[in-house]
């Protein structure tokens, strides 16, 4: 065992900027001090200072170098996340002596696969095994790892996972291997992911190990890369990028794709790389969840898999918020988009699908975001309403799709509904009467804005949910009442058992109503009388407002503002109402 290191990554890391500011310092003050002391002469009396000075940057620059060294390795040998000061034994005194090192077993690796191409015989692969297997915690040190593979090279590198990856047969070449097969690699395959990893992730590598290599390299060799040990973001990114961005086709369907499973699992361990992924790359969604791709592996338990790391990845207060909205933004235009595979196309929907109620109990805190763009359609001067940037960019009938879509499981329906309430019972409207004075006024045409909103989304989306006309029916009525949800938040204790119940009770005889409404129409089937049914589900919205108001001794209003309620409710959902009637009941 070698050298006993301990290191406060944090301090060392301040001191190495600190020396490349002194460092800075002394270049910069190089030339002109030489330059006077060229023209002084031997008038000059400072002679030792400039030899000081040289030996000083000399001195810092050695000195970074070998901090860099050792921070570089100590991470990669203490658990991810480790604060204050870390030890570990180092396998090597220095940098210069790890490199060296390298080169060496390098070169024993390269002279057994040399005679592995030529006898290629079980025996012949055992040594090369036997000599990836000896490079053992050396690849930790991130100097070792890149000696070791710069001697390799990047066909070197590449020969020693085709050999192996042949040796499986073509469906391994073409679609992966299984974890149990890996896990069997681990010990010399897994040491060269492992010195990849190390080499890779300190910044130690070129291009043409980089981009170049993801590139060049076959999709089965990229795959066991990024799952015999956990590379970087940048990397892992890399990787997603190549192997989702192939065609559905390029795989055969017959056969256990591990491929997309060993991507799968490198992202579970690492949620918050697929979430930067998801934010920067806007194509990423639709190749990663496409239907006829996730759903057509072959592997027991993917999907649930799937939900899981989305749900690592997306649910609220994971990694940076700003990347987090931009890869909801890119997810809900990709499964919302107007041909989106989810609805109605061939391959299915997220009917009894973890991936969809995944995505639906991590939405809510987008339901507001989502709910501006519909109040943006219905009350376009209410600036203040619009959406926040990125949304604002963001299509409201893609988000009534991407709603749709999830909303064909009911279960993810129900969650969606459940946020929805929550959400406009959180606007608390009652507190404020629809004719104060100006702010007032403003408060409540805002709050009952994005109530019915938030309304109109669902119900559009809802048109694409495939469930009985009943069921139907009592959606539809669940969210008629969405917008007047607060009043029993408002005016009834909800600690108190006994106007609980009678809260639930009102509440449950306003949706009988609507549902009343609703399941008349469809029962006669005549679309013709959809208008009907929304002006009278408006009034009754409308009217509820008012017996509330007088109940609690609110001033009563005006007939003409009794029409500007009424309107307003009607200006809210009227038209995705009438829409979702006769497409169901035509």
């Amino acid at each position: 065992m070698g050298e006993f290191v301990g290191i406060d990554p944090g301090r060392a890391d301040q001191l190495i900027q600190q020396m490349e500011a002194s460092k800075r310092v002394l270049g910069s003050t190089r030339p002109g001090l030489e330059a006077a002391i060229a023209e002084a002469g031997e008038a000059w009396t400072g002679w030792q200072g400039a030899t000081a000075m040289h030996r000083s940057w000399a001195f810092f620059d050695e000195s970074q170098r070998d901090l860099k060294w050792r921070i570089d390795t100590i991470r990669r040998m203490v658990p991810s996340g480790a604060k204050g000061l870390v030890t570990a034994f180092f396998v090597f005194a220095n940098e210069p002596e790890a490199a060296q090192r390298g080169k060496g077993d390098a070169a024993a690796i390269a002279e057994v696969l040399k005679r592995h191409n030529v006898e290629n015989t079980v025996e012949s692969w055992r040594k090369v095994a036997d000599a990836l297997a000896a490079t053992g915690d050396k690849v930790d040190d991130p100097a070792y790892a890149a000696a070791l593979l710069e001697a390799l090279g990047p066909d070197g590198f590449r020969a020693v996972f085709m050999h192996w990856m042949k040796d499986k047969g073509p469906a391994a070449m073409q679609k992966g291997v299984p974890p149990g097969t890996l896990e069997q690699a681990q010990g010399s395959l897994g040491q060269l992911a492992r010195a990849y990893s190390s080499a890779e992730g300190a910044g130690r590598l070129g291009e043409e190990w980089r981009g170049k290599l993801v590139e060049t390299t076959e999709p089965s060799v990229l795959a066991s890369l990024v799952a015999l040990a956990m590379q970087s973001d940048t990397f892992l990114n890399q990787v997603a990028t190549q192997l989702l961005g192939r065609p559905l086709g390029a795989e055969s369907s017959a056969g256990q794709k591990w491929n997309l499973n060993a991507l799968v699992e490198a992202y579970d361990a690492n949620p918050q790389a697929l979430q930067r992924l998801l934010a920067e790359n806007k194509q990423v969604s639709d190749w990663l969840l496409h239907p006829g791709r996730f759903r057509t592996t072959g592997i027991s338990g993917f999907e649930e898999r799937l939900a899981g790391v989305l749900d690592k990845a997306l649910k609220p207060g994971v990694g940076v918020t700003d990347l987090r909205d931009r890869a909801w933004l890119n997810l809900i235009n990709s499964l919302g988009a107007e041909n989106t595979p989810w609805i109605g196309g061939q391959w299915g929907t997220f009917k009894d699908s973890p991936v969809g109620r995944s995505l639906a109990e991590n939405v809510s805190p987008y339901l507001d975001q989502l709910a501006r763009g519909q109040a943006k359609l219905s009350s376009p001067d209410l600036v203040a309403l619009h959406p926040a940037p990125p949304w604002d960019k963001l299509d409201p009938g893609v988000a009534s799709r991407f709603m749709g879509a999830l909303m064909q499981d009911k279960a993810a329906a129900s969650t969606l509904m459940k946020g929805s309430h929550d959400y406009t019972v959180g606007l608390d409207i009652g507190r404020f009467r629809p004719f104060g004075d100006e702010s007032t006024q403003a408060e409540y045409t805002s709050r009952t804005a994005l109530a019915g909103g938030l309304a109109n989304l669902v119900v559009s989306g809802s048109t694409h949910a495939e469930w009985s006309d009943d069921e139907y029916a009592e959606w539809l009525a669940d969210t008629m009442t969405l917008p007047i949800d607060w009043l029993s938040n408002k005016y009834w204790s909800i600690n108190d058992p006994t106007t609980a119940t009678a809260r639930d009770k009102g509440l449950d005889d306003t949706k009988n109503v609507f549902k009343d409404m609703i399941t008349g129409y469809f029962d006669e089937k005549t679309p013709e009388n959809a208008r009907k049914v929304a002006d009278q589900v408006a009034t009754q919205q409308a009217r509820l407002v008012f017996e509330s108001l007088e109940q609690h001794g609110q001033k009563p209003l005006s007939i003409y503002q009794q029409d500007e309620v009424r309107m307003a409710f009607r200006g809210r959902l009227y038209n995705a109402l009438i829409d979702a009637l006769e497409k169901r009941g035509g």
